[in-house]
């Protein structure tokens, strides 16, 4: 029978593949860990008050002059607070004479993003909106926006858009909260 000699050398070779292997492997097995896809399900009110931010911006963004501006104010007012239809309604008539102008067949995609402040009464939701065109006198078909909801009697809606210095405003406040 032949005898197997090793030098200390091999000994530590063999012993430094071994452990390179095994910790190769644990890292392998740490990196490559799929998540559960477990979701944690929002609660009845989260979710009306995500869904009031989503529905309030599409139909602000949906817009076929084919369907008219009647239709147009009546699905946007369907979704929003009487303060948020009425500010539309004041400028309703110039936005859709340039919405005729270009004959804009508008579909809106919107996705909550995150609730960036939020007390009993109102929410504020960065949101992502996705058209299929760009709306006139604008080329950007993909955009974010920051809305306000508030709760009413007849639960969350969507109230109106924050204009860029009350995000500015919103952004430093956060940011100041977080550094604390």
């Amino acid at each position: 029978m032949k005898e197997f000699t090793f030098s200390k050398r091999n000994a530590f070779l063999i012993l430094l593949i071994i452990f390179l292997t095994g910790a190769g492997i644990i890292l392998i097995q740490q990196f490559s860990h799929q998540p559960s896809g477990e979701v944690a399900t929002p609660s009845p009110e989260e979710a009306e008050i995500t869904n009031a931010a989503i529905v309030g911006t599409r139909a602000f963004f949906q817009i076929s002059v084919n369907e008219g501006k009647d239709a147009w104010l009546n699905r946007f007012c369907a979704a929003s607070t009487e303060s948020g239809c009425a500010f539309l309604r004041m400028g309703a008539d110039r936005l859709w004479q340039k919405y005729q102008e270009a004959k804009a067949e508008v579909q809106a995609e919107v996705s909550a993003l995150e609730c960036v402040s939020s007390t009993a009464k109102e929410q504020v939701w960065r949101v992502a909106i996705r058209l299929s065109e760009p709306l006139p006198g604008s080329n950007k078909a993909e955009d974010e926006a920051y809305v306000l909801v508030l709760k009413t009697e007849d639960g969350w809606k969507f109230d109106r858009f924050l204009l860029e210095p009350e995000v500015q405003v919103l952004k430093e406040r956060v940011g100041k909260e977080g550094q604390q």
